[in-house]
């Protein structure tokens, strides 16, 4: 009789909790609503009463909170009025990362704090290394990743306990997640705009691809900032010492390799053993489009022309987006453009093929045709390569179809346009309009002689 009193009780508890939960699907789209027509004042005096009812009924509960807070914080004037969303921003960031532990709560809370001078440098510092041990894949913003070196490089320099090992290490550790945010930020983007092509993308997630590139390029600024400051702390000799020296240790490691790879990649160490060791090595752990660029893109610094190709294109047929295909064929492009001109011909059509508006490749590909290295390529008469910058103007003219590149196009096209045969030259060899020069070798195309 016990037992079953027991039972019945919890399923009274059960049936109530059932009942409160559509309750809260219900607030939360109401909530949601306000937000998503930017009634900001209208969504904060539903904001508590969900938070203390509802903490888990969507992890956006905290994202519109944020967007929420910050807008009341940036629409108040005086010190005094920011204060208190300031702190209710803090406790949101609190709720977050307790409900939702692998988000980016407790780092946005570290960089709020500081940014309002609620913590100083060295419990900013202090609460950021704990945050990014525990949970390094939540620095995907630039300002914390930013703030995070700043102070660990302020705290190296002043000797605060930091040894040059350990520098090195969050040096490589630090790199590397920048360029892992970035990697996740373009994933992410992809992701959304192949969602785009089928469904409806949210207000979140549309900002998201909005925002993308902007944040890509933050986070590109971060890694400069750190390549400058440690400039006077970080060789190329002292990394490849450091590196070397603790490699067989963590070779198995692939987040260690990975810093590695990263930090002696973005320094330009490229004559380094370990450095290419490594990326082997994070290729055979983990195959991906990133790991077999980095291979190409070492193979080129090298010298090593067709092993780059080979691994570049490897990658670009790993990569699904569009834009950053393109971007890997015309690393193709350019690094077969002086030794196999057939092949970048071929890959510059494939450039444009995924990407028309990458049409910067026609401007390599008309000075390919506007300047043949000598009189013996293809076997061209002198008259022949003069026609040839008939082919180099029309191709130089495509690129002006994207505004940034116009300036570039009509100056090609002066240029070429100096060097165009004469009707003297032509009667000589008894040719007139309307005839048409076919060239073979890796050119392959045909010009109808205009007026002369």
């Amino acid at each position: 009789m016990k037992l079953l009193r027991v039972f019945l009780i919890s399923m009274l508890g059960f049936s109530a909790l059932a009942q409160t939960a559509p309750k809260c699907e219900d607030s939360f789209k109401v909530f949601e609503g306000k937000y998503l027509t930017k009634e900001y004042n209208d969504a904060y005096d539903l904001l508590a009463d969900l938070r203390k009812r509802c903490p888990k009924v969507s992890e956006n509960l905290y994202n519109y909170a944020e967007v929420i807070l910050k807008y009341k914080i940036e629409v108040a004037t005086l010190p005094e009025e920011k204060k208190p969303f300031v702190a209710e921003l803090v406790s949101v960031y609190n709720e977050q990362s307790l409900n939702y532990p692998a988000s980016k709560g407790a780092v946005n809370k570290i960089q709020l704090q500081y940014d309002y001078k609620l913590i100083n440098d060295a419990e900013a510092y202090k609460a950021l290394d704990a945050a990014f041990a525990k949970n390094r894949k939540s620095f995907i913003d630039y300002n914390v990743l930013l703030t995070y070196y700043n102070l660990f490089f302020e705290e190296y320099k002043a000797g605060k306990g930091i040894t040059d090992d350990q520098y090195f290490d969050k040096y490589g550790e630090i790199t590397a997640q920048v360029l892992s945010a970035q990697a996740e930020i373009a994933r992410e983007k992809e992701a959304l705009l192949k969602k785009a092509e089928n469904q409806s993308v949210t207000d979140i997630e549309r900002q998201f691809i909005a925002d993308a590139d902007i944040n890509i390029d933050g986070l590109e600024n971060v890694n400069e900032v750190i390549f400058s400051q440690s400039r006077d702390y970080v060789s190329c000799d002292k990394l490849n010492a450091y590196y070397a020296k603790n490699y067989d240790a963590h070779k198995a490691d692939y987040i260690w390799v990975e810093a590695m790879v990263n930090a002696l990649y973005a320094k330009k160490c490229f004559k380094s053993e370990v450095l290419q060791k490594g990326a082997l090595a994070l290729d055979s752990m983990k195959h991906s489009k990133e790991s077999v660029y980095k291979l190409g893109m070492l193979a080129l610094k090298k010298g090593d022309v067709d092993a780059g190709i080979k691994y570049l294109d490897q990658s670009a047929n790993l990569e699904k987006d569009f834009s950053q295909k393109a971007k890997i064929y015309y690393e193709i492009v350019n690094a077969s453009k002086n030794k196999d001109k057939a092949l970048a011909k071929k890959y510059i059509f494939k450039t444009i093929e995924v990407d028309p508006n990458k049409v910067e490749v026609y401007l390599v590909l008309s000075e390919m045709y506007a300047n043949m290295s000598s009189k013996s390529e293809c076997k061209l008469t002198d008259f022949e390569r003069k026609v040839l910058n008939y082919l180099a103007i029309d191709t130089a003219k495509k690129a002006a179809s994207v505004a940034k590149y116009k300036v570039a196009s009509d100056e090609a096209v002066k240029r070429y346009s100096k060097n165009l045969p004469t009707k003297a030259e032509a009667k000589v060899l008894g040719k007139k309009k309307g005839d048409v020069i076919t060239f073979g070798c890796w050119v392959n195309e045909s010009v109808t002689l205009p007026n002369l």
